[in-house]
């Protein structure tokens, strides 16, 4: 067996129990601990040290949870985003897995948004072509983050506005291209959300909402094109 192996051995195991299979690697301050392929935390001293940014930082701070800068024993290293959850989190299962499944989201997430802005052109991204770019070029939406801005339900609608001609499958192929996947690969979790705040931009504008037969029937088409 590793170093790294027996020194992480107790938190992977900790963590396995909470939400599968947990990785660790040797950095030069401690051990990264991964969960397939995304390094949410820290591992140092027999302390174990969560990633989390906005929301989740604040939520961590406010349950008493100590950031790596001031908590580690050694300071210089000006490690942020990083924090030590307190005890009563440690003990409630359910909040912890919570909380540990929330920062690998948020580093998921970020990652998608890293890969798509190194493209600049639309036609670029998943599933859009010169034809989506150039109806996009009508509600001013150029590049690639711009449409990360404005988000797939914004720009649906802003062409519905213009008269434009987009069916609900040109909102899914938007809808996937953010997410950096194939639109058939789309989960029914991701195209509930999406249309929930589909409707809710449609309601704002004073516009019909989406049925869920026009739903289905999108979905089909999709597949069978």
């Amino acid at each position: 067996m590793s170093i790294t192996y027996d020194a992480t051995l107790e938190i992977r195991r900790e963590l396995a129990a909470l939400i599968g299979e947990v990785r660790a690697k040797s950095l030069f301050t401690g051990y990264g601990l991964f969960y397939k392929n995304i390094m949410f935390g820290i591992y140092q001293n027999s302390r174990f040290y969560l990633r989390a940014v906005d929301s989740l930082a604040e939520h961590l701070i406010k349950l008493g949870a100590v950031p790596y800068v001031v908590d580690a024993e050694n300071p210089d290293l000006k490690i942020s985003q990083y924090y030590r959850l307190p005890e009563s989190v440690l003990e409630n299962k359910i909040e912890y897995r919570f909380l540990v499944l929330f920062s690998i989201k948020q580093v998921a997430d970020k990652l998608k948004e890293s890969q798509l802005r190194k493209k600049t052109r639309i036609k670029e991204l998943p599933n859009l072509s010169i034809k989506h770019e150039k109806l996009l070029y009508k509600i001013n939406v150029l590049n690639v983050d711009t449409l990360i801005r404005f988000g797939a339900e914004v720009c649906y609608v802003e062409l519905r506005k213009s008269e434009a001609s987009v069916n609900l499958e040109f909102f899914w192929n938007l809808t996937a291209a953010l997410l950096n996947k194939n639109v058939l690969l789309l989960t029914d979790k991701e195209r509930e959300n999406a249309i929930v705040r589909l409707n809710k931009a449609l309601k704002v504008e004073g516009m019909r909402e989406i049925s869920q037969k026009e739903i289905d029937r999108s979905i089909v088409r999709l597949k069978n094109s």
